[in-house]
């Protein structure tokens, strides 16, 4: 059933990627983010969803679409330039073949970017891509929520197959979709369909809480402070905080409050984190030693480099940590910034760095013109951008999502945005395209 379900979606979804390309983005960031071909245990294992849909995106893209016209601006530089950095880092990689092959994936994930510069151009086009971002995450992690709650907190949430499979992962996109949702249920008309997000809202809570994950509880600390900073009812949400959460506290698991607690223990008493001060090192030394290009994707993972800088992480640092055990598997770097550090060198982690911030200042400045000109679903979305770049950057402290397809997404609305003029009224906007 399963099988026939996916082949069904697969048909649907080709025919209305050929006719509206936008659709054909949606569907690329749905199939990407859910990965439901994982769900299927027959024949449409064999599929490649996300390659057809690809290939009916471009074909409908050349051959359709009447306004093409070449998007290109600072952030698009940046993203550009990772792509050329990566490539010359997995060339000099220590394994070139599996360097390589990562960097083919990943490249991936940047032309998804280009071609949301590309096809997007309407408000309707980004509205179209964050449900479709929405229902490929949020929706699961809600189903999850569900089980969750009929458990009576027992059940842990361990994510999603593909690139969401570790909790930790896991609890970051959900982290980064909850703003998102808040930005559809400001846009949403209908009466029900705006209860069903909230409903999907507080679930994702639900299921941040399940994982378990302390990186994913700090994000969702982080998240809701932002929330309240941004708010016009603070006093009252503060009063409601004082009231709820001490209550809600001692409804939650033991295992997941003793969990939880652990937090300023993790440096000195928790084997996982320490576990994760080891990679962080290592990731340095590398970088230190191979300061333009690092060791390539992965490199901390390969048991050469692992165990050739393990004896020196004790007093490396100002951290002292214990000797790593000699038969150790390696571990990922566990963070962003470090994970880039290691892979890519200094100069891919000065990139990766004006990629973040290029989201940051592009999307800023978009909310700043969409006050100017009174568009308030423009200072709805880039609020809810910036919170889940919040969610993204604190919490990827502890998870290995560089190169995260909803990251680059994220990327591809703001440059829409603001290569589109969207945040002028639709009649001006109408008028600049008409005149060029």
């Amino acid at each position: 059933m399963r099988d026939l379900l996916l082949v069904l979606f697969l048909f649907v979804a080709i025919y209305f990627c050929f006719k509206r390309p936008f659709i054909g983005i949606a569907a690329w960031a749905f199939i990407a983010l859910l990965a439901p071909a994982n769900w299927a245990f027959g024949f449409s294992n064999s599929f490649r969803l996300n390659l057809t849909i690809v290939a009916v995106t471009a074909v409908s893209y050349l051959f359709i679409q009447k306004d093409k016209k070449l998007a290109f601006n600072g952030l698009s530089f940046w993203v550009l330039a990772f792509a050329g950095w990566t490539l010359l880092s997995s060339v000099t990689a220590v394994n070139t073949e599996y360097s390589l092959g990562y960097w083919n994936q990943f490249i991936r994930v940047l032309i998804f970017y280009f071609f949301i510069t590309l096809v997007l151009s309407k408000k309707l086009h980004i509205d179209t891509l964050i449900w479709a971002i929405v229902l490929g995450i949020s929706s699961y992690a809600a189903m999850e929520a569900v089980k969750v709650v009929l458990s009576g907190g027992s059940y842990m949430v361990t994510g999603r197959s593909g690139a969401l499979r570790d909790r930790n992962d896991f609890s970051v996109a959900v982290n980064m979709c909850l703003p998102l949702i808040l930005y559809l249920i400001y846009v949403t008309k209908h009466h029900y369909l705006k209860l069903g997000l909230w409903g999907l809202f507080f679930g994702n809570i639900v299921a941040i809480i399940g994982t378990g994950s302390r990186g994913g509880f700090i994000g969702l600390a982080i998240l809701a402070l932002a929330f309240w900073f941004k708010s016009k009812r603070k006093v009252l949400w503060l009063l409601l905080a004082v009231l709820i959460l001490p209550v809600a506290y001692q409804y939650t698991p033991e295992h997941w409050r003793e969990r939880q607690s652990t937090i300023q223990t993790a440096a000195t008493d928790d084997r996982s984190f320490i576990g994760r001060l080891w990679a962080w090192k290592i990731s340095v030394m590398l970088a230190n030693d191979n300061p333009l290009t690092g060791g390539g994707f992965k490199a901390v993972t390969e048991p050469v480099i692992w165990h050739g800088y393990a004896p020196f992480t004790p007093d490396f640092g100002p951290i002292e940590t214990p000797p790593v055990p000699p038969g150790l598997s390696p571990k990922a770097a566990h963070n962003i910034y470090l994970q880039v550090l290691g892979d890519h060198g200094y100069v891919g982690l000065f990139i990766f760095g004006m990629i973040l911030l290029g989201i940051l200042r592009i999307n800023r400045r978009n909310r700043k013109l969409a006050l100017k000109h009174d568009q308030q679903w423009c200072v709805q979305l880039s609020n809810a951008i910036f919170l889940a770049m919040i969610g993204y950057g604190v919490t990827g402290n502890n998870v290995s999502l560089a190169y995260f397809d909803l990251l680059y997404a994220i990327a591809g609305i703001v440059a829409v945005i603001a290569i589109r003029k969207l945040y002028l009224p639709q009649q001006a906007a109408n008028a600049m395209v008409n005149t060029r």
